[in-house]
Parts: structure tokens; sequence; C-alpha cells
């Protein structure tokens, strides 16, 4: 018995001693925790894109309009305008769309003005057709009037076969004289009628969808340096009666026209002076045509086909290239190859005998020879016999 005692007081000091020295008696671990991730969200479904409106802009203008606007559907109307010194200041050209300043003979320019989204009363001095006329007008299936015309366009005009024209002849009284410019710069026109004219000879003045433009409210100048600018432009036609100068206001953001060295106005609707959202030089080719007795020299002009352009907008110059047809007018093209779109507002071409005598000032710096500011001046007394020439018409 004691034996036992004596072993169980052993055990018993054993375990105290044990515990004392920090022995820890190990537990059984616990099982980790079983983590279930959550079923995921779904993802909202992508919004429905905003449905694309049409913008409905008029063709040779760019102005914005509602889709049930008639002038939509308006047709064009090409009027032959003089610009002589006698004949100066037109009335109505600052309400063209379009225009078209060639020469026609001695140096004298006269103007093919397109009228589309901004139809006047009344429009003039009208004058007499050219050849240029007989591939300007069909590229805007535009109807045609002029006071008459020499032989030769004659025949071009009824060879040509899809120009809706009247003149002096057979316009009726939508032309007419007025008494505070003497002859033959005195001949007006009055649209309204002239249009209803055009509808008794049975041609519409409505098609669904007239020829115009491509537009863009702005350009991309990211890649346009100083040397880029077009502050001024320059264009030697022939001397000082009919040089052009146009200059940039970027306050309206147009160029605005000087003639001679003079601002040139509208004769009426707020004698407002000529200006342009796009002033295009187009490399055309003056050909002589064929001597017509009693006539001083004409050219004939082939505006369907390609060549060189320089496109003036924003007050910037891109070289480019342009190409038309009879069943569109000017398309553009730069040197890299993109296309060059119309700004909205009213556009001006300008072709003179070498577009590239053309000074372009940018800032106050000239690109070109500063000697050509002024063009050689023309013979005055040849000037003056092509103006008499042009009277006897």
């Amino acid at each position: 018995m004691k034996k036992a005692l004596f072993l169980i007081l052993i055990l018993l000091l054993g375990v105290f001693v044990f515990i004392g020295c920090g022995g820890v008696v190990p537990e059984e671990p616990l099982p980790e925790p079983v983590v279930v991730a959550p079923e995921p969200e779904p993802a909202p479904p992508e919004p429905e894109p905003e449905p694309e409106i049409p913008v409905f802009r008029l063709p040779l203008s760019g102005t914005v309009v509602d889709e049930d606007d008639p002038l939509l559907h308006m047709r064009a109307l090409a009027v032959k305008i003089e610009n002589t010194p006698e004949s100066r200041p037109a009335l109505g050209i600052t309400r063209a769309d379009v225009v078209y300043e060639t020469i026609t003979e001695g140096g004298i320019t006269r103007f093919n003005a397109i009228f589309q989204s901004d139809m006047p009363d009344d429009v003039g001095s009208v004058r007499s057709a050219r050849n240029s006329d007989v591939t300007i007008v069909p590229q805007y299936d535009a109807l045609f009037v002029f006071s008459g015309t020499n032989s030769l366009v004659w025949a071009d005009l009824g060879r040509a076969g899809n120009i809706a024209f009247l003149e002096e002849g057979t316009a009726g009284k939508a032309l007419y004289r007025v008494g505070h410019k003497g002859g033959p710069h005195n001949l007006y026109l009055n649209i309204p009628k002239v249009l209803d004219r055009f509808e008794e000879k049975w041609h519409y003045i409505y098609q669904p969808w007239p020829r115009g433009f491509e537009f863009s409210d702005q350009i991309d100048t990211s890649e346009f340096t100083d040397k880029d600018d077009a502050i001024e432009i320059f264009i030697p036609f022939s001397g000082s009666m009919f040089d052009v100068t146009w200059k940039y206001d970027p306050g309206n953001g147009k160029y605005m026209r000087y003639i001679g060295g003079k601002a040139q106005n509208d004769e009426g609707y707020g004698n407002n002076q000529i200006a342009a959202d796009n002033v295009i030089l187009l490399d055309v080719k003056y050909v002589p045509a064929p001597d017509v007795p009693g006539k001083g020299q004409t050219y004939n002009m082939n505006f369907n086909g390609s060549g060189t352009a320089i496109f003036f907008r924003d007050g910037v110059r891109i070289d480019c290239t342009w190409e038309a047809n009879a069943d569109h007018p000017p398309i553009f093209t730069d040197l890299k190859g993109n296309p060059i779109f119309y700004k909205p507002g009213k556009t001006w071409f300008q072709i003179p005998r070498d577009i590239f005598a053309t000074v372009v000032l940018t800032g106050h710096k000239e690109l070109d020879d500063p000697s050509a500011i002024v063009s050689e001046e023309t013979d005055l007394g040849a000037v003056q016999d092509a103006i008499d020439a042009d009277v006897d018409e």
C-alpha cells in the first residue's frame, strides 16, 4: 500500500513540474471555414445608341434647314452678270451662293452667279453668255439667264442640249432696263418673274435633290503651320481695273473682296461688301476661240475634267486638286489624298490665267515674290477697246 501511494505521489509531482515548466497539451486544430463566393450580379445592359438625326443642308450654301423646307428642292438659277467699271456696283451679287469669275476678252472679267438658297427679287447688270457657261451651268443642273451672245456660243449652247435658258428675246418682262445706268449696262432681271417664265416654257424649277457640295463646319488645323496662313490673297487678273484682293476677317470668318484696291459692294440689299467663306482658284485653261467679226478675242474653257487648285477657307491655304464633270460641280482632294469640304456659306471660284501668280500673305509676310503684289499693268487703251467691243456685242 505504501509503495502504491508513493508511486501516485511521484506521478502527481511530475505533472506539476511539467505544468510549471510551461508545457501545453496540444489541442486538435479547428477546420478551415468554407467560403462560398457570391453569384456575380449580371452586367447592366448596354445602352441603346441614340438614333442618328439626319441633318438637312441646302445644297449650295450648307445652311441647315428643316427636312420640309422647300428650298431643299429648289433648282439653282445661274445669271450672267457684268463686272466692268461702268456696270459697278452689281445688284444682288452678295446673295449668290456660288460665283465664277472668268476673263471674257481684253482682260475684262465677268461673273456667272448661281442662286439657290437665297433668291433676291432683282439682280443685274445682266450681260451675254460665254463659252465657259456651257460646262459650268450643267454641273449644277441650273436654269440659265443671260442677255444674248455671239454666234459661236449660240452654237455651243445648241450642241450642249442640256441647258434650260432664257435670254432677252425669250424672257418676256422678266428682263427690263433701268434708268440709273447707261446701256448696255442697265439690263436687270426680276427672279420671281423669270422662274414663272421657265415654268411657262415647261422647265421644272423644283427637283428631288438638287446638286451641291459636301460641307464641314470646321477643318482640322493640327497639321497646318504659320506658312499655311492666308490672311490676304492678291489675284492678278488684268491690271488695276480688274485685279482682286480678298482679305480675311477673323471676326466673321470670311474673306472680304476688294477690286482695284477698293471694297466691292452690292448695289442693294444692304449695300454690303462682297464676302466669301470659300475662295477657290481653279487652274482652267483659256483657249483662244475663233474670231467673230467685230468682236474681241474670246476664249473656250472646259470646266469638266481635273486639275490643280488652291482652296482658301478659315484663313488657311490648302493646295489641292479638283475634279468635276457634267453630273457634279468641283470636288477637291488635298495633296495627301484627303477630301476637302466646303465651309457653309458663300463660295467664289476665281479663274485667272495663272493661279500660281497669286500672292498670298501670311500675317505680314509674303509667301511669294513681294514685287508681284501689284500685277503688271495691262495697256489701258487695250482694255478700253475691249470694253467698247463688249458694249457692241
